[in-house]
């Protein structure tokens, strides 16, 4: 089933009978080369953005070079400005290509480094470039990291905290046997799936691939373990045991809670698939693929076919990941997915970069769709340059925010360039008005074991916020920055504790459970 439509420059929509507004866009960045590859929402409405960066101090950029490339992250508020920006990294190249908050309120960091022991990096290189994963507080501050690697090229792609305060990391490996990693290779690319404690040490780590290329997307954490979704254009050989169809198909492991395999799946056509995410259904009936294909003829088990070039498609399952419906989606170029969100009306959101057929000239895209494989909304923002959009987020008010790289202008909207690559984000409104929370000031999490994030929701000027025990003794206070705050309860006993918030709009305060 091929959809069609029509896009038009920043989204003048031929489809919907609704235009969502761009509100507000960014450009960040330095003089040089800074590249974006993850975001996720902060409960302030803001935005805390992930990439890498080759600048030094210059442009927007505050925080200096540390080597070749290094972890650059760039927090922002509701309305795109900044409030915070962090720096990691030692004298080579570190690729962020993943963040993931954590239960604690701070974020885990996750990516690959060819550095040694240098500048922030604490290990010293095992290969070409080894896993390497920081944990931050909910105040930005770095809390520990870990390195993994062997004597080959080791690329994390995702790393997801999961049940018990863990984490598991889905990369690619070449490396041989060593220290670290108990199985040698079995071709060019195979996948290293490690789980972690929640101190990033390992518990235990798999490997799993053919002779040629086998590379994992996404993680999923099921009641019995986790599914590990990839791409491969391996036969069956090493581990791998089912047969492909042609070019990548689409790899999915099955594993139980130690990583030992339990099913895999192999679903493709004659020509490349690729995957992006993997959503378990609600009902728990089956599972949503979300990707794109170059398939011409829809053989093999994807039976979607590309129109021009590549094509997004969604294809839905049951709990054996054999195909129940398949849809593709062709947006009059050369598409590929790179983001996959549920709407709140449980449709799915699906956004990336499309490559024009005359040109090449990629611009972001975006289209939602239903249940029934139907185009329900669509948009499209482009500047004079290249634009490659990495990740959507479905904003607390209705509203959508993409981030990618950019390298261009626009008359309309981008009339900065920082630097040869940047950061750009744009921020467009919600579809209708949703009205602001009347509630002056929110805690998450209440209960807490230690940090609490306090969410200020209404302008202001000037503020502190106070913390107080129940005897109403002051233990702590400090003046407010932004829309959030983190408030540190772990070095107290047990109890309930008052945060007290003063701005010179509101006196007002939230009980929070210290456990």
């Amino acid at each position: 089933m091929k959809k069609h439509l029509l896009f038009l420059l920043f989204g003048v929509s031929a489809f919907s009978g609704y235009s969502q507004k761009v509100v507000w866009e960014k450009t960040i960045g330095g003089a040089h080369a800074d590249y974006l590859f993850d975001m996720v929402p902060t409960l302030d409405y803001g935005f805390l953005l992930a990439g890498s960066s080759l600048s030094d101090k210059s442009g927007v950029k505050s925080q200096k070079g540390q080597g070749n490339l290094d972890y650059f992250l760039w927090k922002m508020d509701k309305s795109g400005d900044e409030e915070w920006q962090l720096s990691f990294g030692g004298e080579g190249q570190d690729i962020l290509k993943s963040i993931y908050p954590t239960a604690d309120m701070g974020y885990i960091l996750g990516g690959y480094s060819n550095s040694g022991k240098s500048e922030t990096k604490t290990s010293e290189n095992k290969g070409k470039n080894d896993l390497w994963i920081i944990k931050i507080n909910a105040r930005g501050d770095q809390e520990w990291q870990q390195s993994y690697g062997g004597d080959g090229d080791d690329r994390l792609v995702q790393i997801k905290q999961v049940k018990g305060g863990g984490y598991v990391i889905a990369g690619t490996t070449n490396s041989g046997k060593n220290d670290q990693k108990a199985e040698d290779k079995f071709g060019g690319l195979d996948y290293w799936i490690i789980k972690t404690d929640k101190q990033g040490k390992v518990e235990w780590e798999r490997s799993f691939g053919g002779i040629y290329n086998d590379e994992p997307r996404t993680i999923v954490e099921t009641e019995n373990g986790f599914v590990i979704g990839g791409v491969s254009n391996s036969p069956a050989s090493g581990n791998k045991l089912k047969e492909g169809y042609g070019g990548y198909d689409l790899w999915i492991l099955e594993l139980d809670n130690k990583g030992n395999k339990l099913n895999e799946y192999v679903l493709g056509s004659e020509n490349d698939d690729q995957l992006n995410e993997i959503l378990i259904n609600e009902d728990k009936s089956g599972y949503t693929l979300t990707g794109n294909t170059y398939s011409e003829n829809g053989t093999g088990n994807l039976t979607v076919k590309a129109e021009k070039g590549s094509d997004f498609f969604v294809i839905n399952t049951d709990n054996n990941f054999s195909p129940t419906s398949q849809y593709g989606f062709d947006l009059e170029g050369s598409e590929f997915l790179t983001s996959t969100d549920v709407t709140a009306n449980k449709n799915l959101l699906l956004s990336g970069y499309k490559a024009d057929e005359k040109t090449g000239k990629k611009s972001y895209v975006a289209i939602e769709v239903n249940n029934d494989g139907e185009i329900t909304w669509e948009k499209e923002l482009s500047t004079s340059g290249d634009d490659l959009l990495r990740k959507t987020v479905i904003t607390r008010d209705g509203g959508l925010v993409f981030a990618g790289n950019s390298t261009g202008k626009s008359a309309q909207y981008k009339t900065s360039v920082q630097g040869r690559d940047d950061y750009w984000v744009v921020k467009l409104g919600p579809k209708e008005e949703i009205k602001q929370p009347e509630i002056k000031i929110e805690a998450f999490p209440n209960p807490t074991d230690g940090f609490t994030q306090i969410v200020i929701n209404h302008e202001y000027k000037e503020g502190v916020v106070n913390v107080y025990d129940l005897n109403g003794r002051l233990l702590h206070t400090e003046q407010l920055k932004y829309d959030m705050v983190a408030v540190d309860l772990s070095r107290y006993a047990m109890g309930t504790y008052v945060i007290n918030i003063k701005t010179d709009v509101v006196n007002t305060s939230v009980k929070v459970i210290k456990n």
